[in-house]
């Protein structure tokens, strides 16, 4: 298990859309908990937003900053 990458996550939920967290887990190999701390602190810096309790999505900034980062 690894840490949560910006990148990855802010990838993922663009390709798959409103995500839930144990979907991005599972698919970043990452613990639920991780995922969602960073969901939050990209929440707070208007990247992600909140769709229910356990559910991303990417916002338009979100998608801008996914574009600055590199791997």
């Amino acid at each position: 298990m690894v840490g949560c990458p910006d990148r990855s996550l802010l990838a993922a939920l663009d390709e798959h859309g409103p995500v839930r967290v144990t979907s991005l887990a599972s698919e970043l190999d990452a613990h639920p908990i991780t995922v969602t701390q960073r969901c939050d602190d990209l929440r707070s810096d208007g990247y992600v937003r909140r769709m229910s309790a356990d559910t991303y999505t990417l916002t338009e900034d979100g998608r801008e900053y996914l574009l600055t980062l590199t791997e």
